[in-house]
């Protein structure tokens, strides 16, 4: 009928554009449960778009010179290279996705983009900045109190992240091993509780919780929202921390994996070993 035939064509039309196509792919990715990298996937779009101001483009149309405009946008909206680098990366991967399907033919449209990293600043802090946080006295202030805590709880277990430390259950310790997937990558990693981890979880686990930590304080419920809430909070009372400590970089929960690897090259512990632990 004149509808199937209006119907398909809106279909074959919206499905070679740059707008529709990563829209189809981040819905795609949330439905695969990599909620985090849709959010970066929609970041990349909504900047994109932001540059097309809500143009929608046939990928067909997608070459070098758009895309060396688009990075002269960037520049004039005062990005780190690195951030450009991010939104770079995406588009590609998403370019050579609609291209390995067959959706457009490949222009080497990024040619000339910036798809590198430059080096950032030191995002390590040494032991004894550790110990001056650790030291901190805290015990009339719960929420910085738990900030420091979890801070050094990550670093205990060898820079763990924090979504990793948020979704950990008690039922991933065993005969005092803690086992888990790293959300990132899925890969299983065992960590032993040392008397250090084993006295913060004591301190901060809720009884009627199946969680170690309470920062999913409601299981079962947009568990994500509350995990990125938590990580707001947190990376904001690192900040009043590294003042009262005086530590002069951004103090953030990263910081620990940084800290960890760095803190164990120190001790001349094989670059392996740290790599197998990291």
């Amino acid at each position: 009928t004149p509808d199937n035939i209006a119907e398909e064509f809106q279909r074959m039309t919206t499905k070679g554009t740059l707008f529709h196509y990563m829209d189809n792919i981040i819905n795609r990715l949330k439905k695969q449960n990599h909620i985090g990298t849709a959010h970066n996937y929609r970041a990349a779009l909504n900047s994109f778009k932001r540059f097309r101001n809500d143009e929608d483009i046939p990928l067909e149309m997608i070459d070098y010179l758009l895309l060396e405009d688009y990075q002269s946008h960037l520049k004039q909206m005062k990005l780190a290279p690195n951030s450009i680098s991010f939104y770079m990366r995406i588009l590609r991967a998403v370019y050579n996705r609609a291209v390995k399907e067959e959706l457009t033919h490949d222009r080497k449209p990024f040619r000339n983009a910036f798809t590198g990293m430059e080096k950032t600043a030191k995002r390590a802090i040494p032991i004894n900045d550790i110990k001056r946080i650790k030291e901190l006295e805290l015990s009339s202030k719960p929420n910085i109190e738990f900030a420091r805590d979890i801070f050094l709880f990550l670093f205990y277990c060898r820079g763990m992240s924090f979504i990793d430390a948020a979704f950990l259950r008690k039922t991933d310790i065993q005969y005092d091993i803690l086992s888990y997937r790293r959300h990132k990558t899925g890969q299983l990693l065992h960590i032993k509780i040392i008397r250090q981890i084993s006295s913060l979880i004591e301190k901060h686990s809720h009884k009627d919780s199946p969680y170690l930590f309470p920062i999913i304080t409601n299981p079962g419920r947009n568990e994500r929202k509350q995990y990125e809430t938590a990580l707001r909070h947190t990376n904001n009372a690192l900040k009043i921390i590294a003042t009262m400590a005086d530590i002069r970089i951004p103090l953030t929960t990263y910081v620990t994996r940084h800290s960890w690897a760095t803190i164990a090259k120190n001790k001349n512990i094989p670059v392996n070993v740290i790599s197998d632990a990291l």
